[in-house]
């Protein structure tokens, strides 16, 4: 008789266990859906690129750049549903982006510009990393987004400034001036004797 008592008092407390832990398990499981429901409330709420309109001709530039556009496009378009979507949507941006370095338009292709496209892509990738962790630190991830866009549109800001620069006319004796601190020889400058012969 005390033997079946024991084993009756045992399982019980098993049981109850058990149960305790499902109870657990399962608050766990819906505190982890709530978490990230409200990650994607908050990343949803900041993803908010958009076109900015260019000089015809500075728009002309990023037109003709068809990997530009592609990643352009696929940024402007904004991820629905589950933070599962914009997982997958920086890991397109993260192909997209790695493209443009080798593709920039001979026109635009500076040093400030590659400068301004490198820390594009520095936070592309890192903000697929973030959004791509398990526990997902949205404040970071809401920064990242934040300096992408400044990054754009600083991006876009250069190409502009190129685009002006190159329709300020050189002095005379400018370009000379410049060949000689870049350590290249004139092209086609007619020396001083030919002038005055």
């Amino acid at each position: 008789m005390r033997y079946i008592v024991s084993l009756f008092l045992l399982s019980m407390v098993l049981f109850t266990g058990c149960k305790d832990d499902d109870n657990t398990h399962e608050l766990q499981i819906a505190k982890a859906l709530k978490e990230k429901e409200l990650v994607f409330s908050m990343i949803n709420k900041t993803w908010n690129f958009a076109p900015r309109p260019l000089t015809p001709e500075a728009q002309t530039i990023t037109n003709n750049w068809s990997d530009w556009r592609l990643f352009t496009s696929e940024l402007y378009q904004k991820p629905k549903g589950t933070i599962g979507a914009f997982q997958r949507k920086t890991k397109s941006l993260v192909v997209k982006v790695e493209i443009l370095n080798n593709t920039i338009p001979e026109r635009v292709s500076k040093p400030q510009i590659k400068s301004r496209l490198m820390a594009i892509i520095t936070k592309v990738k890192a903000l697929h990393t973030f959004i791509n962790l398990d526990r997902i630190p949205e404040k970071k991830v809401v920064t990242l987004i934040t300096d992408l866009n400044i990054e754009l549109i600083a991006f876009q800001d250069q190409i502009e400034e190129i685009v002006r620069r190159s329709h300020i006319q050189k002095e005379e004796g400018e370009q000379e001036m410049l060949n000689s601190l870049n350590g290249s020889q004139p092209t086609n400058v007619p020396s001083t004797n030919e002038i005055k012969n």
